[in-house]
């Protein structure tokens, strides 16, 4: 059967780096996300400790960058391994198939509640993996799944993640609603659910930890995360007390907060044990961007993605700031028009004696930058500019491949991400 990935061309790896291997960061073409291989390779070895320290396994999400090299990374290069991957699009998951044939991973997350319309391409991706675990938020995704494998009487038993909504508002249940209560009745007591789904465990993202300002803070919603799905992990186990069970917490400044977190620190929160086994997720983590920065649970050292652009024009006495404005060629299309904590979308952090300059505005392909001091001093044209940006996760996937490079900013590597659904 044909999926959408079986139609999606990818830019050739070898081709592209026979072009541009060796050449230095100036020599590289505008606007282009840049990766440092060194930083990236160190935040994925840290977040693996810090998951060990607290007695957790992890799952990595690897929706940043979506290639095969980066997950590979993310999977541990030390003695810290892990097998588990978070996926937010079918292209992910068929892209790093590889990964699974080396025995690399072994299990696959498909983060988005039940999606009927990709179902039979779900039911194929099981066949070729170990384990897949799917998402679920509503009771009336159970009937979806249970139909649809009494219509296709050979699909294996759904694995589910129920997602827990502990403040983002983006998707899951409460823990004081009904509706939890009664998917619970219904998954773990209706016979034709039970022949067709499994509860594996209870998932939690905590998107707003996005706007804590330190890691005690942080700290604070991963200890709620890991209550909000210990609870509804406890409510389930009333009805089947032998449910074996995985609590998986984590967004990136959560996740970056565990280090200093202890699980005696949660049972004393929680007033217990927990009622499954601890998992950590995360997937900003390896890049980084502005909106990490502003939790201060990272420092702009840990940053391992930037996008490169070139000041094109000047409008001297433009703005309401400094000497004016300044135009580079990388707009929405590049860069994204996200917003954070620090201000701009995307902040100049190279040249350095520039970072007083921020992405005030955009348009499709246009970036203005505006000054946040009267003291600044315009930027020559021409001079190629390093951005950070305000979420990695949205530039990188505007762009075809990613110029990976050593910490003397020459290019050793290219990887190719899996754009697309």
């Amino acid at each position: 059967m044909s999926y959408p990935s079986s139609f999606t061309a990818l830019p050739d790896k070898s081709k592209v780096l026979a072009a541009y291997k060796g050449k230095s960061v100036a020599e590289l073409p505008t606007p282009s996300v840049v990766i440092n291989g060194s930083k990236f390779e160190s935040n994925c070895n840290k977040m693996l400790g810090n998951a060990s320290r607290l007695e957790a396994s992890f799952r990595a999400h690897i929706k940043t960058h979506k290639t095969i090299e980066g997950t590979r990374l993310q999977l541990g290069t030390g003695t810290l391994t892990t097998d588990r991957i978070v996926v937010s699009t079918m292209m992910e998951a068929w892209h790093v198939l590889p990964l699974v044939k080396e025995g690399l991973i072994n299990d696959i997350h498909f983060s988005l509640p039940v999606v009927g319309t990709r179902l039979a391409e779900l039911a194929d991706l099981a066949n070729q993996i170990p384990s897949l675990r799917i998402m679920l938020d509503n009771a009336e995704q159970l009937d979806v799944l249970a139909d649809f494998n009494a219509a296709n009487p050979d699909t294996k038993k759904w694995s589910v993640f129920i997602k827990i909504n502990m403040g983002s508002n983006r998707a899951g249940f409460l823990n004081d609603s009904e509706f939890l209560s009664e998917t619970l009745d219904k998954a773990l007591k209706d016979d034709k659910v039970k022949q067709a789904v499994d509860i594996y465990g209870f998932y939690c993202h905590a998107g707003h930890s996005y706007a804590s300002d330190n890691e005690n803070k942080a700290k604070e919603m991963l200890l709620q995360e890991i209550g909000a799905a210990n609870f509804a992990a406890e409510a389930a186990k009333q009805i089947v007390p032998e449910l074996d069970l995985v609590i998986s917490v984590g967004a990136t400044p959560t996740a970056h907060a565990s280090e200093i977190l202890t699980m005696a620190e949660v049972e004393t929160s929680i007033g217990g044990k927990l009622s499954g086994a601890l998992e950590l997720h995360a997937g900003n983590y390896p890049c980084c961007d502005l909106q990490q920065l502003s939790t201060k649970c990272i420092t702009e050292e840990d940053i391992s993605l930037v996008l490169i652009a070139e000041v094109i024009s000047t409008y001297v006495n433009r703005g309401d700031k400094g000497p004016g404005e300044q135009l580079i060629n990388a707009g929405v299309c590049a860069l994204a028009r996200e917003f954070g904590p620090l201000v701009g979308h995307g902040r100049i952090c190279e040249p350095k004696e520039y970072n007083n300059w921020v992405v005030g505005r955009l348009s499709q392909e246009h970036g203005i930058l505006v000054a946040l001091e009267d003291e600044a001093k315009f930027i020559p044209l021409g001079t190629m500019v390093k951005v950070i940006p305000q979420h990695s996760c949205i530039t990188a996937n505007a762009h075809p491949w990613f110029y990976i490079v050593d910490d003397e900013d020459k290019v050793v590597d290219v990887w190719v991400p899996a754009r697309g659904w």
